[in-house]
């Protein structure tokens, strides 16, 4: 027994070097380029800052960021935005995850349709504080930007669609041929990358709502505050409870995403009420786009927190408990390491056939 699990824990420490080692050349290039990206972006949004601060004396700054704070807020947002597209990719190149994949290439999507926004917002915001000449600059310099994360776009729908192909293959080997266990562990997959996206829009949303609509002397200013670092918290307690199949935080879980579900319908029709029609000049589009795509991810991370509920004790869990840090590509370096883990493999899955 000893010896078993001395050659599971070697086999296991020489996969995962192995695993590092042999990142495949197109993911390569995709983490080169994944940084080149947001690099020259994040260049870019800094260049729209500082022309910006430099375009107006110290008075006029103040006078200015004391009514309209959005164009800090847009930039730095957007290079929060570009670290965590790095993430993103970083993470599914180490995972060899097909679902952050297609996660990758959603939030691109979002990112290049935010920056159109950006760009109108910004436009409509300072035309008439600027003189023409530094007007002009910063529209070409946040065109430039939508027309970088459009081009590339293109390149990562390929390098993802490579990837995808060898990764789902991957999978496959590791989970194995039970196909009731790999759909499920798929439902999984899916929803911890969508608690991943929910919490990016959701902290997108309350940093913008708080910065650009509210004001200090509100009561809504720090509840909303303080609502950021709560749903941390509970987007990593669902977590927890999807890792360790608790159905009592699941449901606790799935009851406050339905709360978040009314905050956000009542704060987009509220962006509409004409008693409000001042309070959100300016920002009413880009706050509308983010708190839909908000609402429609929580809305379908509640019907698969669902999906996952319902899997819990099916299964999966002792699955990935038994696989764990063991891929299956080792499995052929030693006969009897094969032989032991692909018997103890073959009955787990033959278990729940």
């Amino acid at each position: 027994m000893w010896d078993q699990g001395l050659s599971k824990d070697f086999a296991a420490t020489l996969c995962n070097q192995r695993k590092h080692n042999n990142i495949p050349k197109t993911a390569k290039v995709g983490l080169i380029l994944s940084i080149v990206q947001a690099i020259i972006v994040i260049i870019l949004e800094l260049a729209v800052l500082i022309k910006l601060i430099n375009g107006l004396s110290p008075f006029k700054w103040l006078k200015y960021w004391s009514t309209d704070k959005s164009p800090l807020a847009y930039s730095l947002l957007f290079v929060v935005a570009m670290f965590f597209s790095v993430y993103l990719f970083a993470g599914a190149v180490v995972q060899e995850n097909t679902l952050q994949l297609i996660s990758f290439i959603m939030f691109h999507i979002f990112i290049l349709v935010w920056s159109v926004f950006i760009h109108y917002n910004i436009q409509n915001s300072m035309w008439e504080k600027y003189d023409p000449g530094l007007f002009s600059q910063v529209k070409s310099i946040t065109i430039a930007v939508s027309i970088i994360i459009g081009v590339t776009l293109t390149v990562w729908s390929y390098i993802c669609y490579k990837l995808y192909r060898l990764y789902g293959w991957e999978m496959y080997k590791l989970i194995g041929a039970n196909y009731h266990i790999r759909e499920m562990y798929k439902e999984y997959l899916l929803l911890v990358q969508l608690l991943k996206l929910n919490y990016f829009t959701f902290a997108g949303f309350a940093i913008q709502y708080t910065v650009l609509v509210l004001k200090s002397t509100d009561t809504e200013f720090y509840i909303t505050v303080a609502l950021i670092p709560i749903s941390l918290l509970v987007l990593v307690a669902s977590y927890y409870a999807l890792k360790r199949e608790s159905a009592a935080l699941m449901w606790a879980f799935i009851f406050g995403m339905n709360g978040c579900i009314g905050y956000y319908v009542f704060k987009i029709a509220r962006m509409y009420d004409s008693r409000q029609h001042s309070k959100y000049s300016g920002v009413r589009a880009i706050m509308t786009f983010f708190g839909i795509i908000s609402l429609i991810l929580i809305v379908v991370t509640v019907f698969q927190a669902i999906i996952c509920l319902t899997n819990f004790g099916q299964g999966l869990l002792k699955q990935m408990e038994l696989i764990k840090g063991v891929p299956s590509d080792i499995m052929s370096n030693g006969p009897s390491f094969y032989i032991n883990s692909a018997g103890e493999r073959r009955m787990a899955l033959e278990e729940y056939n």
